[in-house]
């Protein structure tokens, strides 16, 4: 379920109970950090840069770019630290550097649509649908837009990095006991440091949710030790398998920060020559070890066009929840209740149809809109099919 016309590409996802499954979705990208007390800072090995500071740049990538691994976190929802994350892709492919990029944001199994994107095989949106990423990511893409289109042109590798959704959820379910011994071959699940350490760290990010069980906190560690250990795993075997090659990760900044998530399990599959970098305060990763902090920016998106209805995704299709007073979709005579055909031309069977149909549609912008009222919702005879233009507020 979700509403048209909010932030992000006009499609915002609405948060429903807190289950223990959507709690092990919350990926740790500081997004929960932005809420701790600051804590005394990281000290005087990271080098502090503005991103606009050319010099300054300079100097972060004369610290850097002899390392085999460069870990660059964000914010999902930060567009200045995935410009921040780009600048680095572009500085060092400028300097000569072969290397590749690993994508938190992508799933593992989807790296062979990943490749027929840079091989000009499928456009963008087939990218899209193809990997799922809507269902399995959600952020606005646009966010990420500019990395995966440089990479492209520039023939940069890109490697889907993340676990598979089923699987994380089948350990949000049963932790990580609900494994195979194939699936946790080669996994690191347990950091050097040390589970105990490891959970401490996780308690406070956990806790933003409010008071809940012991199991429920162990099952959300469990699903970060898979996230931390998959990742970990991928990046290592590209490495081994393409030993010519520099890899930058990019993922929230709680899996690349501290040493005990991504680092230290790279460390110990055999990549111990790595940088981390990551964009914010140092009281935001106290307890973690950058190389580098970038200086945030103020660097929003375009304001995206906006409908003015909720939807929820349904087996026969997808219907209109709700609809805002006064919206463009109260104006075209929308209903709760009414089945959404098509957007702009483009059929719609699912939530990740419509988010597809949206993007990049700007306010202002008309576009048309197919729907089926049902008699039961008409009240007024047979089934209708019923269409009208929309002006995007």
């Amino acid at each position: 379920m979700f509403r048209i016309g909010h932030r992000g590409i006009g499609a915002t996802l609405l948060t429903g109970l807190l289950t223990a499954g959507a709690i092990a979705a919350c990926s740790l990208d500081a997004v929960g950090m932005r809420a701790r007390t600051p804590a005394p800072t990281i000290g005087p090995e990271a080098l502090a840069v503005d991103p606009a500071d050319r010099e300054a740049m300079d100097r972060a990538l004369d610290r850097i770019a002899d390392r085999r691994v460069i870990l660059v976190g964000e914010t999902h929802d930060r567009y200045d630290h995935h410009q921040n994350q780009l600048s680095v892709i572009r500085a060092l492919r400028e300097r000569g550097i072969d290397l590749a990029v690993g994508m938190e944001f992508f799933q593992s199994p989807f790296q062979p649509h990943l490749d027929a994107f840079l091989r000009g095989e499928i456009n963008e949106k087939q990218l899209l649908k193809k990997s799922e990423y809507y269902n399995r990511w959600r952020y606005d893409y646009r966010l990420y837009r500019d990395i995966l289109e440089y990479s492209r042109t520039q023939g940069i590798p890109l490697v889907a990095l993340n676990a598979p959704s089923e699987l994380v959820a089948r350990v949000s379910r049963g932790g990580l006991e609900a494994l195979t011994p194939e699936e946790r071959s080669g996994l690191v699940l347990s950091p050097p440091g040390g589970d105990r350490a490891y959970e401490a760290r996780l308690r406070p990010v956990f806790e933003l949710h409010g008071t809940m069980d012991e199991a429920r906190f162990k099952r959300f560690a469990d699903v970060q030790r898979l996230w931390d250990a998959h990742m970990a795993r991928t990046a290592s075997d590209f490495l081994s398998s393409n030993p010519e090659k520099k890899l930058i990760i990019l993922a929230g900044s709680g899996h690349v920060v501290y040493q005990d998530a991504i680092p230290a399990r790279i460390d110990t599959l055999g990549a111990r020559d790595f940088a981390i970098l990551a964009t914010g305060p140092e009281g935001r990763y106290a307890g973690g070890s950058p190389d580098v902090l970038f200086l945030e920016r103020d660097l929003p998106l375009e304001p995206a066009g906006q409908v003015g209805m909720e939807l929820a995704g349904q087996d026969d299709g997808v219907k209109v929840r709700s609809v805002q007073p006064q919206s463009p979709a109260e104006q075209a005579g929308l209903q709760p209740g009414d089945q959404i055909l098509s957007i702009a031309g483009e059929p719609v069977r699912s939530l990740e149809d419509v988010r597809l149909a949206l993007l990049d549609r700007a306010p202002g912008e008309e576009l048309w809109v197919d729907w089926m009222r049902s008699a039961s919702t008409s009240h007024r005879g047979p089934a209708r099919r019923l269409s009208a233009p929309l002006t995007l507020l």
